[in-house]
């Protein structure tokens, strides 16, 4: 076999390898995906459960619930479907951590976190 002909078996096999792990990678996002939307349903319907709880019980209306909404949404200063917190100070250092992490970065303190943030 040639040199010219080894080479392209060479690189035919990394192809078919590069193509198959990105099968396997678009499967896996595929059942992430689902299973994402699997849970946004079950968010979606206990967030529809206590409103109605909420509204028969204590007699809020519809009015009620889109006021707050948008109250919440303009918290960050924009009325965009979204709330963007901000990052949040060490109590124990003082310096600004990102609301992702748990513990401050600098000192180790634990951050207690917004439930909503």
């Amino acid at each position: 076999m040639s040199f010219f002909w080894a080479a392209r078996a060479g690189a035919n096999f990394v192809a078919a390898t590069t193509a198959a792990e990105a099968k396997g990678d678009a499967k896996k996002a595929q059942r992430n995906a689902t299973e994402i939307e699997a849970k946004l349903d079950r968010a979606l319907l206990a967030c529809e459960a206590m409103w109605t709880l909420l509204r028969d019980k204590h007699g809020m209306t519809d009015v009620d619930l889109l006021k707050r909404i948008n109250e919440i949404d303009l918290s960050d200063g924009k009325l965009d479907g979204k709330v963007r917190r901000s990052a949040v100070g060490c109590p124990s250092c003082g310096r600004t951590i990102a609301r992702r992490f748990p513990k401050c970065m600098y000192c180790g303190q634990a951050i207690m976190h917004d439930p909503f943030g």
